[in-house]
């Protein structure tokens, strides 16, 4: 695959389709050949309002036909398409516009900024303002924005060639052909989503767009073979089977076609994992970052369940002494930080000879299969010295019957750990003492800096709650932790004790 020759080819593919499902359930289709026309009727229409080879082509718009449209046609055009998410602010198109360097703003805005075109609009001629700056860098295919390794939102440089070298080496690996259908409902701004639509294209799969509100029914309707999707959605996919059960097999409950389905960007329930294999549906973990594309996977030919694969690139990966992964590739996806908004770590991640600090502790079996530990920026400092991974000791208690989730945090004075955990029956009150007791059972089988000392129970999973997570379906770790704060503050202004203090083993939300 190269993007070079991507319209040529997606123009050839007259019988595979791009379908748009909004969030009413309304349904629109292209044909791959039809789109790559629209897209060069819009790279016509850029050339004429003053867009020229390098210039940024802005986008904030939600998923759709449109917006594959624009993608192609700043490719066409020579353009360089930057990505905002759907939920960005704009208050002030034309400052928006100048402080971006912007020659067009793809976005629903009411404004009569000439430089602002509607997702389905046509732009003016000669209308790209004089603020407008030019990309030499031939490699340089898209900027895009990314919480990215250190957790602060930034701008980063995405590489023609990265973004050839992955597609190609997920085709190889997972066999993917035109005859697969592929369905996306993470938001395009997300570029591992454009990574999926160019495979599609260049291959001749179908492809679908559907909003998260509706993924059930379209994964039901739309018959995929391959998802990539965050733990989120298998959790509460395997959810929604199980509470039909008896109805449909799994497979049949996902449309009857999946070859196999992709998780990743953050842990994924060890239960969830397993019930899936057990139903006859291969949920592979996948490990990879936006700043060095795919690192690892497991493939339906070669998996291990609980780990994250095996190395794409094993001659690129080191590590650390602390177990921090290192990438030195010939072609990363990414290749460098813009509008670091004055993050000090962000200088830290591209090192001058090429190597990438990915910010993930992991561990190499003997067999070559990769087993993420945490996150660099979750990991919690007690207030001994001691430093712990909230997903290890999460682990350790994710296997008490009657829990629905546990997230670990510190304890507002973070000297010790703390708990949110959703029981599978939050009414179930002598469901909340087995808990308890499960906890205490296996505190004193850990060392004592790694035992939960405070336990928060919450009617929902956090997990599933919007209000705690990221743009790309990751949960929040600091906005869990400010609401466990808030739960044992407003136990302690009750007359209970303080988190962390003597006696206080277990809190309950009221």
């Amino acid at each position: 695959m190269n993007l070079a020759d991507l319209l040529d080819r997606s123009g050839n593919h007259t019988a595979a389709r791009v379908v748009e499902i909004d969030v009413t359930g309304g349904r629109r289709e292209l044909t791959h050949s039809a789109l790559t026309d629209l897209a060069r009727t819009r790279a016509r229409q850029l050339t004429a309002a003053g867009v020229r080879p390098g210039h940024l082509i802005g986008i904030r718009a939600a998923n759709s036909l449109d917006w594959l449209a624009w993608d192609l046609a700043a490719l066409a055009a020579g353009a360089r398409l930057k990505a905002f998410a759907d939920t960005t602010d704009i208050p002030d198109p034309h400052d928006f516009i100048a402080g971006h360097g912007l020659a067009l703003l793809i976005a629903d805005l009411p404004t009569t900024a000439p430089a602002v075109v509607r997702p389905d609009g046509v732009p003016g001629a000669d209308v790209v303002p004089p603020t407008a700056v030019v990309v030499e860098t031939d490699d340089v295919h898209s900027l895009v924005y990314s919480s990215g390794t250190t957790g602060r939102l930034k701008g980063l440089e995405i590489s023609a060639k990265g973004t050839e070298y992955v597609i190609n080496r997920f085709i190889d690996a997972f066999g993917v052909t035109g005859t697969d259908r592929h369905l996306i409902f993470l938001p395009l701004a997300n570029y591992q989503q454009r990574l999926s639509v160019y495979l599609c294209l260049w291959l001749g799969a179908d492809l679908v767009l559907a909003p998260y509100q509706r993924v059930f029914q379209a994964v039901r309707a739309e018959s995929p073979t391959f998802l990539i999707g965050p733990p989120v959605f298998y959790d509460t996919a395997l959810q929604l089977h199980v509470k039909g059960a008896g109805k449909d097999s799994l497979p049949d409950f996902l449309g009857g076609r999946i070859r196999f389905m992709i998780t990743g960007m953050a842990p994924i329930r060890r239960a969830t994992l397993d019930g899936f294999w057990e139903r006859d549906v291969p949920l592979l973990e996948a490990y990879g970052l936006t700043e060095t594309g795919m690192v690892a996977w497991n493939t339906p030919d070669d998996h291990r369940v609980g780990t994250v694969g095996r190395l794409i690139d094993p001659d690129a990966v080191t590590f650390l002494d602390d177990g921090e992964v290192l990438i030195n590739r010939p072609a990363p996806l990414g290749r460098g930080y813009f509008d670091t908004d004055g993050d000090p770590t962000a200088a830290e991640v591209f090192q001058a000879d090429g190597t990438i600090l990915t910010g993930d502790y992991a561990r190499l079996d003997p067999d070559g299969f990769l087993t993420l530990i945490g996150r660099k920026k979750d990991v919690i400092a007690l207030g001994s010295g001691r430093k712990v991974h909230p997903a290890e000791i999460e682990a350790a208690f994710t296997g008490i019957d009657g829990v629905s989730e546990i997230i670990v945090v510190p304890t507002p004075q973070s000297n010790r750990l703390g708990a949110i955990v959703t029981p599978a029956d939050p009414a179930d009150t002598a469901l909340r003492g087995h808990i308890e007791k499960r906890v205490e059972e296996i505190n004193a089988t850990l060392d004592a800096h790694e035992r939960v000392m405070s336990l928060v129970f919450s009617d929902t999973a956090l997990r599933s709650d919007p209000a705690f997570m990221t743009a790309n379906m990751k949960l929040s770790r600091g906005r869990a932790a400010e609401h466990f704060a808030a739960a044992v503050e407003e136990e302690s202004a009750s007359g209970g004790t303080a988190a962390g203090e003597p006696g206080a083993d277990v809190r309950t939300e009221r």
